[in-house]
């Protein structure tokens, strides 16, 4: 008996991906919003299909306040649309035998706010940090190249953190796994330096969860989960890209390949895709010009409504954090590129400044 109970912690996580209640905040931030880009509203939630899975759905249109892009203060050329996803995920998350350490583009999660998460890189060579990119709106949003609006990273609009308080749920990723605010069940807020290599933690009630903090990665940095075949992304944008690969994003006269590194049962998706992105990285010969280091760095955390106090939908204006709001200054290890030492191509592009904008590859449609 005590063998099959350790059988099923290595397979299961603990508790249901999403409770009933969890599932209930996937609705619209702003009720009866209309999106000034599209004139449309939004439409999300989250159900239970009664057969071992959950079905996030979402028409991708913002349910809270954007820009209208274009925008004079972005170099961002494209425009908001509605982009449906149906996301569907185990109604109890398995456990990888190994952590999927590529990341892929396009969708990794969706928000309880409707938008969808994307990894921390933009699609562009370098694999530079999305702070670092381009001007975000007031939300941390911006919208893809194929019109999808989405999050790289912490969104001040999806929930008000309440300082010394729990985070509630944030959203859920793409492995079933719940994403979490940035502030723990002791009222601690999280950095990365918290959570393990794929940004999540173990909780008091030893539920595993990922959460979103302020510093890289931000969201997620590998899967813990299986994810389904049937999970709504399809297979084709299962590729190994950022941080190990640019080659994707190089312009098309150098671009190599873009073979995906997974593969979904087409009989059946329930079953998970079989990924073999461990055997892609090791046999990777291209070397990419850059490295991540852990440096010291004050930052300032997510900001945070005091207790009791009336801050609205979110801590966030144009003109920067509400007053009423509070930042914590903290001292973390900051995950920061540079040029790898004795690669031309590397330091010449960091001493240019130049950015390569992306020349996103329409063939897998991210």
């Amino acid at each position: 008996m005590m063998y099959k109970v350790l059988f099923l912690n290595a397979l299961f996580l603990y508790a249901s991906t999403l409770t009933t209640e969890e599932l209930a905040m996937f609705q619209p931030r702003l009720t009866d919003y209309t999106d000034p880009n599209t004139g449309l509203k939004a439409d999300v939630y989250g159900r239970d299909n009664g057969d071992g899975s959950q079905t996030i759905y979402t028409n991708g249109i913002p349910s809270h306040e954007t820009w209208t892009f274009p925008h004079s203060n972005s170099n961002n050329p494209n425009s908001i649309g509605e982009n449906v996803v149906q996301m569907k995920i185990y109604s109890e998350p398995r456990l990888r035998s190994q952590p999927m350490n590529c990341t892929p583009p396009g969708f990794v999660g969706i928000a309880t706010s409707g938008t969808v998460i994307y990894n921390w890189y933009p699609a562009e060579v370098r694999c530079d940090d999305v702070k670092n990119f381009e001007e975000l709106d007031m939300c941390e949003g911006h919208p893809s190249p194929f019109n999808q609006y989405h999050y790289h990273y912490y969104s001040p609009c999806v929930q008000v953190p309440v300082c010394g308080e729990p985070s509630p749920l944030y959203g859920v990723a793409l492995d079933g796994i719940p994403i979490y605010g940035p502030i723990s069940e002791d009222g601690v807020q999280l950095t990365s330096e918290d959570l393990d290599e794929c940004g999540g933690r173990t909780d008091k009630d030893g539920r595993y969860k990922y959460h979103v903090v302020a510093d890289p990665t931000y969201f997620l940095a590998c899967f813990k989960g299986e994810i389904r075949s049937d999970s709504g992304k399809e297979e084709r944008q299962f590729i190994c890209a950022c941080p190990y690969d640019d080659q994707m994003f190089k312009r098309s006269a150098d671009r190599v390949r873009v073979d995906p590194v997974c593969s979904a049962d087409e009989t059946d998706g329930s079953n998970p895709i079989t990924c073999w992105d461990q055997d892609y990285l090791a046999a990777l010969e291209y070397e990419i010009p850059f490295v991540w280091k852990k440096e010291e760095k004050e930052i300032d955390l997510i900001p945070c409504c005091p207790q009791g106090e009336d801050c609205g939908t979110s801590c966030s204006t144009e003109e920067g954090v509400k007053e009423v709001c509070e930042v914590e200054k903290r001292t973390v290890k900051y995950l920061t590129r540079y040029a790898r030492e004795g690669t031309s191509s590397a330091a010449s592009i960091a001493l240019a400044g130049i950015t390569l904008v992306a020349s996103v590859v329409a063939s897998i449609g991210i």
